[in-house]
């Protein structure tokens, strides 16, 4: 069963905080707010992630916006290559993602 954590404002002390990621730079949220990111396994919280302000989720629309022509020009074949070398990586890098 999935929980849903209520949003918070204080600090989260003693966590790492999830940022966004917005035209290729890491931003942190603006908006103040955050929630807990539980670690499936054991049920705890193990990091907190920003919660987007409306303007944080206009730039990221923006973004994917802008990226969108050259992704969708880019060959069916060169595509799927992208997604399988991001695969691997994420599976070469499995443990230390788990620890990031």
């Amino acid at each position: 069963m999935t929980q849903v954590g209520e949003p918070r404002t204080e600090t989260g002390v003693g966590l790492d905080r999830v940022h966004h990621w917005i035209d290729g730079a890491r931003v942190a949220g603006a908006s103040g707010r955050f929630g807990p990111v539980y670690d499936p396994a054991l049920g705890t919280i193990a990091r907190t992630v920003d919660f987007a302000s409306v303007d944080e989720v206009d730039a990221a629309v923006a973004s994917a916006a802008a990226a969108f022509p050259a992704w969708r020009a880019t060959s069916l074949s060169r595509r799927t290559e992208i997604l399988f070398r991001v695969r691997n990586l994420v599976e070469a890098h499995r443990t230390e993602l788990r620890r990031t």
